[in-house]
Formats: C-alpha cells, structure tokens, sequence
C-alpha cells in the first residue's frame, strides 16, 4: 500500500500522511457509529468535556471495519513488520484548547522499538483550528532525548528550555480532513494547538511483535492492560490476520 518513498519518508521523520484513504461514504458511516456509541457512553451528559472510550473498535462492528478491511492493517504491516501486534484503540472527544508538546513513548530504548499510531480525524482541523504538529525526526536520538524538559507539560517550559513559546517551536502541521490518515511512531514528538471542543478522532495503536525483554518492559508499562490481555472480539475473530495481531500475547505477559 506504501510506496518506497512514503515508507522512507516514515524511517526519516516518523509519520507518514495519507490524504483520503477512505471516502466520503465510508467517513460517513464510520462518523454515524462513531457518534452514537459514544453518545450512549455520555447518555446526553457534560458535552463541554473530554471523552475517550476503549476497547470499542475492537467490539463494535460499525467501527471493527476499519481493520477488517484491510487497508489500516497493509500499511502498519509495511512499517512494523508482516508480525505485528495490536496496542488498543481509542475513540476520543477532546474540549481541551492545546496539548503540550510529548511523545507517547519517552526514552533512548524506546526508540529501537517501532510502535504505529493511527489517527483518523472525523472533523476537519487546520494550522489555526487544532491540527497535530509534528516535530519530524523527533522520535529518534539524539533529537528526540534533547526534548526532554518538555515532558513537564507546563505552560511556559517550551519558552524556558527553547526560548520560544509552544505554539512557536518549529514543526509540520498536519492539516487533515475527514479521510485523511496519518501513520505515526509514537515516539515522535507532536502536539496539538489552538483546538476546538468537539474535536473526534479515532486512535489505532500497533506494535512490532516483542524480541526482546526491553519491548517486554515497555510494553508492560504503557499497554499492559491492552497488550497481554487482548479482547476476546480479536481472539476469536473470523478474520485469522485479526486473530494473528494478538496470538501468543497472554504468554507474553510479565510475572507478577
């Protein structure tokens, strides 16, 4: 699905951009289910709020199809690898008006371990109305340790360690309309500005199967309660490549 320079383009700054990989028919459909399940979650409560759900694209046939059909899946099985492994999902609400500057996985060894984000925006964002920026290249060292300080997601620390303001440390917008996928590693730096509530988005998160103690560690920190316990939806599903994404997971799982 990838072409060479898209998957070099990933290898070089750590996302790739995909610009109306499903239609207008399909984005209506997903948007449709999208809203009712997490309308019967909020059960007409606070809309001014975040909302994040789990666990339900996995669970929800309207949602489920975006990995069945496949197209989701090629891509992560061309920057992770023909074994990867799932690492939830999410359907999120946001009302904050920015989120700082962060990468989701933090650290010198996490950036030998590949893990994808999948980002599927349902509403139309822009350089001044709360699109993700990215900081390329960002989720390898030694640029992506030089950013600690800014993990204390305060308000003026991009200012105090960078000398700018977080709206104005340099970075690539990702402009996006409902269609548009983008495909990240999530050690990658990013962060959102300037947004609006209401904000939706559907988050798909993949990893490279775990070689290691270190991917074992990290998985157990950030996604353990995901990862070594996957949804019988995905262990029995009919789809044998669903089902693959999370064999063998539970045996992995670390003592306690």
């Amino acid at each position: 699905m990838l072409t060479n320079p898209q998957l070099r383009h990933f290898e070089a700054f750590g996302y790739v951009f995909l610009r109306q990989l499903f239609d207008g028919h399909e984005m209506a459909r997903l948007t449709e289910t999208f809203d009712h399940t997490l309308q019967e979650v909020r059960n007409n409560g606070d809309d001014a709020r975040d909302q994040s759900l789990v666990e339900q694209v996995e669970t929800t046939p309207g949602l489920c199809w975006l990995l069945e059909d496949g197209r989701i899946l090629d891509g992560v099985e061309e920057l992770a690898g023909a074994d990867f492994i799932w690492g939830g999902s999410e359907c999120n609400i946001t009302a904050h008006g920015s989120h700082p500057w962060h990468a989701d996985r933090f650290g010198s060894s996490e950036t030998e371990f590949t893990r994808v984000k999948v980002m599927i925006y349902l509403d139309e964002t822009r350089a001044d109305h709360g699109c993700l920026r990215v900081l390329p290249g960002s989720h390898r060292d030694p640029y992506h340790t030089t950013l600690e300080p800014l993990l204390a997601q305060d308000e003026g620390v991009a200012e105090r360690t960078l000398g700018v303001s977080g709206e104005d440390v340099p970075s690539v917008f990702v402009e996006a309309a409902p269609g548009d996928v983008l495909f990240f590693n999530q050690t990658l730096w990013h962060g959102v500005f300037n947004s609006f509530p209401g904000r939706r988005f559907v988050a798909l998160k993949f990893a490279e199967r775990p070689s290691s103690s270190v991917h074992i560690r990290s998985l157990d920190k950030y996604s353990a309660g995901v990862v070594f316990r996957p949804h019988v939806a995905l262990v029995e599903h009919s789809d044998p490549r669903l089902r693959g994404m999370v064999a063998g997971l539970v045996d992995l799982a670390p003592a306690r």
